[in-house]
């Protein structure tokens, strides 16, 4: 089952890839950044294949690349500031819930890798809703969102306690998320 689960896994990756392609990512500065920060994550599914904490590291640095690719996104397309400073009143304290029930069981370098990518992906957040403030557009925003509840599932398998549902929720939860950011240039709302 570990096999078969981790080629469909890399297949999906490279699915998300070339569904990006089909839908024309590429073609746009703000799929540019979407388009990179979906190879990031790609390679990022690769190193979490292994249940090695140096392969999860590595894996966790190139998801943390893309969600600044995600970030660069979602300013190119324009941003609210003011939708961005509501985010941050929202994601801030949400963080520091993240940080007071996952650092315990973090250290040395992986305490630092975990508070940079909760830092991240919070800017993601911030920046999706005000890029949802800009345009009025929510597909990018729910896909940010997705992808931040994956997020937690993740730290929650890896750090707090390894379950099924943790697996199940976290895996489903991204994969819509990449799903969406890759069809984003066909979706306009």
């Amino acid at each position: 089952a570990g096999v078969s689960s981790q080629t469909s896994g890399s297949l999906s990756s490279l699915g998300f890839l070339y569904l990006g392609v089909s839908y024309g990512l590429v073609n746009s500065d703000q799929g540019y950044y979407v388009f990179i920060g979906l190879i990031l994550s790609a390679i990022g599914d690769v190193m979490l294949l292994s249940l090695q904490p140096l392969h999860f590291q590595i894996g966790a640095f190139f998801f943390l690349l893309a969600h600044v690719m995600y970030c660069g996104a979602f300013i190119t397309a324009g941003i609210s500031i003011k939708w961005v400073l509501m985010s941050v009143v929202v994601v801030g304290p949400a963080a520091i819930i993240v940080y007071k029930y996952v650092l315990p069981y973090t250290s040395g370098l992986m305490r630092k890798l975990v508070i940079t990518y909760s830092i991240a992906i919070s800017w993601m957040m911030a920046f999706a809703s005000g890029s949802y403030g800009y345009s009025g557009k929510a597909w990018l925003l729910a896909a940010a969102f997705l992808f931040y509840v994956s997020d937690l599932f993740v730290a929650r398998q890896q750090f707090i306690k390894r379950c099924f549902l943790n697996s199940l929720c976290g895996l489903t939860l991204y994969y819509i998320a990449q799903l969406m950011f890759a069809m984003s240039p066909a979706i306009d709302f």
